[in-house]
């Protein structure tokens, strides 16, 4: 048996090790992939533009390959389907081992002892109260976020003091956003941005808004800090929005959850209650989610929109996240458990 066989053989072994045991999935979180992140992020820093997608487009290409040359070499079902297999084997063991097995690890509220806040009404009229609070204060005085090369350098600065000691792994200095390549395809599905395992690259869409970037630049850092719930990651971008001198940074975070905010509101209170509390945010704040809203709705594609919809649900809920893609709506819960366990108001 060839050595690659068998080193195959054995990473697949691994990765299907971390997906059933958590103590396997534990180990790879704290010792491997910080090792992995570093090395791979190292080598696709060499290029600025994104290398995802042309990894993806290899692998394409190579099954694409053998196909065509199974059928002129009729080579049978047989040898084809057994090539075939071994390169998505491949395919499969870098993308967990790249960074997919941090899906498996002991949440964040487990390993770090946090218990979780439970609805009552008191608690989250005064999350609102703080939330509106910071989400108006940083709407009037709100501005340019600057230099984004001086906001990673933040990011990065406030994940290593943050959300290391929750168990993350640390951002290095030459970790930045890569724009896609293919990049209209992203706008008609509407990612703002996603975390490439492949050569553990962030990407932030070229279509973002100005008050869209600072959080989705810290919401895709969180991914590759190895923060796999999107709700978690949406914690992890309006604390570092929250945090920020910058009032434009800022509201990028408050206006990125205002949609989660006042779905949750709506919800949980009494229909008098929420059209009190939307009467308390400021118009900017409304006007803007409502521009933002129609802004990505204008690109998107509809018969694409909705299978990378059904394909990214199914893949999420094929990973562990139970709520798929309303796992991003779990952000608020987080905010509210979060603040509890570090004894800090909303508003910052």
């Amino acid at each position: 048996m060839r050595k690659k066989t068998v080193i195959g053989i054995i990473l697949l072994a691994f990765c299907i090790a971390c997906r059933l045991s958590v103590p396997f999935a534990d180990f790879y979180a704290e010792h491997c992939y910080p090792l992995i992140s570093t090395v791979l992020s190292r080598i696709g820093s060499i290029v600025k533009f994104s290398l995802e997608e042309i990894i993806v487009l290899a692998f394409v290409v190579t099954l694409v390959d053998i196909l065509v040359k199974a059928i002129r070499r009729k080579e049978g079902l047989i040898k084809w389907l057994g090539k075939t297999v071994v390169v998505l084997m491949w395919l499969y063991i870098w993308f967990y081992m790249g960074w997919g097995n941090n899906y498996y690890r002991t949440g964040l509220y487990v390993r770090n002892g946090i218990q979780r806040v439970h609805f009552e009404k008191e608690t989250f009229d005064q999350f609102l109260e703080e939330y509106t609070a910071g989400l108006n204060g940083a709407a009037e005085k709100a501005g340019s976020y600057g230099n984004s090369e001086k906001l990673e350098e933040e990011i990065r600065g406030f994940y290593t003091s943050e959300a290391v000691p929750y168990g993350y792994t640390k951002l290095r200095r030459w970790q930045h956003a890569k724009l896609p390549l293919l990049n209209r395809l992203y706008s008609a599905v509407g990612v703002l941005g996603y975390m490439g395992p492949f050569l553990c690259e962030s990407q932030l869409n070229r279509d973002l808004l100005e008050y869209e970037y600072p959080f989705t630049a810290a919401h895709e850092m969180g991914h590759l800090a190895g923060v796999t719930s999107e709700a978690e990651a949406n914690y992890w971008g309006f604390a570092f929005c929250r945090q920020s001198a910058n009032p434009g940074v800022r509201y990028s975070g408050y206006l990125a959850v205002f949609p989660y905010v006042a779905s949750n509101a709506r919800a949980l209170l009494p229909e008098e209650e929420y059209e009190a509390w939307i009467g308390k945010v400021c118009e900017k704040a409304k006007e803007d989610y409502k521009d933002s809203r129609e802004y990505w709705l204008g690109k998107r594609i509809g018969w694409i929109d909705q299978f990378q919809s059904w394909f990214y649900n199914l893949y999420l809920k094929s990973n562990g996240v139970s709520e798929g893609i309303k796992d991003y709506s779990g952000v608020v819960g987080m905010i509210i458990t979060m603040d509890a366990y570090n004894k800090q108001p909303t508003v910052i």
